[in-house]
């Protein structure tokens, strides 16, 4: 597997767990996010990383995901809803975009 392919995927996955995320009641997300935490750090373990730099890789994921959660109900209303099995829309490389990531 390619490495774009494989980004492509964890990309996707991470924007199901989101899109599930943001349909929990905000008091029942803590335990997805630190099963997130556990997952992303010894993930990071596994592939040689430092236990401490493991646990700042895993912060970080965690903030991602809580961020995207974020964006998701911010644009989610009743004309935005999305299935989590719909596919993410993602940039084609190559063409002429001037490398600017409009959101």
């Amino acid at each position: 597997m390619s490495v774009g392919a494989a980004l492509e995927q964890l990309l996707r996955l991470i924007y199901r767990r989101a899109i599930k995320l943001s349909m929990l009641p905000e008091d029942e997300r803590d335990s997805h996010y630190d099963h997130i935490r556990l997952s992303c750090c010894a993930a990071a373990e596994h592939i040689g990383q430092d236990p401490d730099r493991a646990a700042v890789t895993a912060n970080d994921m965690v903030e991602f995901v809580r961020a995207l959660v974020g964006i998701i109900e911010v644009g989610s209303g009743p004309d935005h809803e999305r299935s989590a099995d719909q596919r993410v829309p993602m940039p084609h490389s190559g063409g002429q975009e001037s490398g600017a990531t409009r959101i």
